[in-house]
């Protein structure tokens, strides 16, 4: 599956864009990439990819 069906999947599932999606996921409920793909039934490499895309890092450190 590519990674635009996952985003496709998943927005769909969540009612949310994903990014959106990723953000409440990987900085609200600050769960790591592992437990977060886990979360979401998608692969730990979609996860990361989503985390890369939209920059969320640099938000996550922020709240530590």
């Amino acid at each position: 599956m590519e990674f635009a069906e996952y985003q496709r999947r998943l927005e769909k599932q969540h009612g949310q864009p994903i990014e959106q999606i990723m953000r409440d996921t990987y900085v609200e409920k600050d769960y790591g990439p592992a437990t977060g793909a886990q979360a979401l039934s998608i692969p730990r490499q979609v996860f990361m990819h989503f985390i890369h895309e939209f920059n969320l890092k640099p938000d996550k450190l922020k709240r530590l």
